[in-house]
């Protein structure tokens, strides 16, 4: 479990034992208290008596399956903020119909387990946050994206849309450096291919500093990439893989805003 973040409540809603039994291994690690059940309908069941601060839920399931489940959470009022991860092996419109139903993210199956780890920590850190400073309305953040390619740098920024933010660009390590401590970003975007120096190491000493270590990163990576950043401790707060599609660059971004304007506001 991250040393910045207190044991929190996550419910698995998943039909099949040997599945639930795979994420409980990939989540153990985190720390949290892990509840499970095996269907929508039981999954609201156990929320009338016990709100968890995040449920991880199947799509296809016997009785209620993951969308209704989902759609009935959000539609009450006592639940609504409570953050809800689709995990399917469903393909083609599985992830609109997750996010159409009031989702807060998707995965698909079987998830990379650090994919998995930056996920549910950051609906979690966020969760923790509202519930002490409420939902403020969206506010514009100062991103940095740090990419060797200046394909990626445009990309993320026209995805997310330059009106909406204020951008700022690094190709390197030392350049993300100077423009880190001289413009206090909200937001880092940080490509694994950087024209100087690693990734790894400035997400790292990012991490490791007490004046920075609350700046929340988005990787962004190629395929296979992963891995070599899984001995980490819990270097990023999201990551996203490329070829950037824009609706999810857009969203990553906007969730990682959303988390720094919330930190200032307990800083505050």
């Amino acid at each position: 479990m991250s040393q910045f973040m207190s044991p929190m409540t996550i419910l698995m809603v998943e039909d099949n034992a040997l599945q639930r039994r795979h994420l409980e291994a990939q989540l153990e690690p985190l720390g949290h208290r892990l509840i499970a059940a095996s269907n929508g309908q039981e999954a609201l069941a156990l929320m009338r008596h016990s709100v968890p601060d995040l449920v991880i839920m199947d799509a296809v399931m016997p009785s209620m399956d993951g969308f209704q489940a989902c759609e009935l959470i959000k539609a009450n009022p006592t639940t609504a903020s409570v953050p809800v991860i689709v995990l399917t092996a469903l393909s083609r419109d599985a992830k609109d119909r997750s996010y159409a139903a009031g989702a807060d993210d998707f995965l698909r199956k079987p998830a990379n387990t650090l994919l998995l780890h930056v996920r549910v920590q950051t609906h979690l850190k966020i969760h923790a946050l509202e519930l002490k400073v409420g939902t403020p309305a969206p506010a514009r953040p100062k991103v940095l994206v740090v990419s060797a390619s200046s394909l990626v740098r445009s990309q993320v920024q026209n995805h997310y849309g330059k009106s909406q933010a204020t951008f700022l660009e690094a190709q390197g390590e030392d350049q993300a450096r100077v423009q880190i401590m001289a413009h206090r970003p909200d937001v880092l975007v940080l490509d694994t291919e950087l024209l100087q120096g690693s990734a790894q190491n400035l997400a790292v000493a990012i991490h490791q500093s007490e004046e920075l270590r609350d700046l929340p990163i988005l990787l962004l990576y190629n395929p296979g990439e992963l891995e070599t950043w899984s001995r980490l401790q819990q270097p990023v707060a999201d990551a996203l893989e490329k070829p950037l599609v824009a609706q999810e660059t857009r969203r990553r971004v906007a969730l990682l805003s959303h988390l720094a304007q919330l930190q200032k506001l307990v800083q505050a």
